[in-house]
């Protein structure tokens, strides 16, 4: 519970009176406020617990660093402060719209200028495509291997079972495309474009929660913004075209070969992530896990697009009898 009291002394500090506060959303480990001030509108976001503190006072550096390569479409940090709240909180400026409509495909196309430019901010090119996406597989490797440490209670013998068979399903496919990855190419990223942006009354398009940015793979940031924004396989074959044309060198990748594999790893990290998410707020006291369990049987639904039939009933019945279990 965020009190009162400490929102008006962090606005205090920079010489500003709040008038009203409202809740505007919650994420994986933080919540952010809508919070009306004498002179304008601010989003105020802090962590809900110690552990987050650095990350919610990093995403500000995130923004600032961005911003300084002359990318517009990032809200600007206005005041950082780990005093008033001891888990670090960051007045941000407040954008005002709504999710974009990506079958819109002036908003697609948006989309592509923006992570073209991102992504031409800093980068590397590797002439080993396949290590490239090796990484991925490991990451796949090494999160289930964490949630199998930390969390043994949210792990049974079915999702168990699930995770070996999809990591030697995925690498029979990578094993069997090497051809197809040529060129690999890392880049500073947003991190999470899930849901992470708005669009406002003049049309255009707000990136928000850096909180992951990170440097990485394009095609994964690229591949995980189509995908779970659900864009169409004709659109996503427009975006990729509208991105190789801003982005020249990246015209040497084959993304709508390759793209198909990077989808396939995004199940299996959605349910680790779940997994991860869940478990740290119920040792944390911070919300029971009904929601979550919904995510999730929505992600091992997912699974049946990419692999087999009984790899994907494994995690169905996985999920399933890890709900029955937490909520009976």
């Amino acid at each position: 519970m965020i009190s009162d009291q400490n929102i008006h002394q962090i606005f205090g500090k920079i010489g500003k009176s709040v008038l009203e506060t409202s809740f505007l959303g919650k994420g994986e480990a933080s919540t952010v406020l809508k919070i009306t001030a004498n002179d304008g509108i601010y989003a105020l976001k802090t962590a809900l617990y110690p552990e987050r503190k650095e990350k919610v006072l990093n995403e500000a550096e995130f923004r600032h660093y961005f911003i300084d390569h002359g990318l517009s479409c990032v809200p600007a940090p206005v005041y950082s402060d780990s005093e008033i709240f001891p888990n670090g909180a960051v007045i941000y400026k407040f954008v005002d719209g709504i999710k974009p409509d990506f079958e819109n495909y002036e908003n697609l196309k948006q989309m592509a200028h923006i992570l073209s430019q991102i992504h031409q901010i800093e980068y590397d090119i590797t002439d080993d495509g396949f290590h490239q996406i090796m990484k991925l597989y490991n990451l796949m490797e090494k999160t289930i291997q964490k949630i199998k440490t930390n969390f043994p209670h949210l792990v049974n013998d079915s999702i168990t079972s699930a995770f070996t068979n999809a990591l030697n399903e995925y690498n029979q496919i990578l094993n069997s495309s090497k051809e197809i990855f040529t060129t690999g190419i890392n880049a500073h990223l947003h991190g999470d474009l899930s849901d992470n942006f708005v669009i406002d009354q003049n049309g255009k398009i707000w990136l928000l929660d850096w909180e992951n940015s990170e440097y990485g793979d394009i095609v994964d940031e690229l591949c995980w913004f189509l995908y779970a924004n659900n864009v169409s396989p004709e659109d996503q074959a427009n975006f990729f075209r509208e991105y190789q044309h801003l982005f020249k060198l990246t015209q040497q990748i084959d993304f709508e070969g390759i793209s198909r594999l990077y989808y396939t790893s995004t199940p299996v990290l959605d349910i680790c992530w779940g997994m991860d998410q869940m478990g740290t707020k119920l040792d944390q006291n911070l919300e029971p896990p009904g929601r979550k369990l919904n995510d999730l049987t929505i992600s091992a639904s997912e699974w049946s697009k990419f692999y087999s039939d009984s790899t994907s009933s494994l995690i169905v019945n996985g999920i399933k009898e890890l709900k029955q279990s937490l909520l009976e």
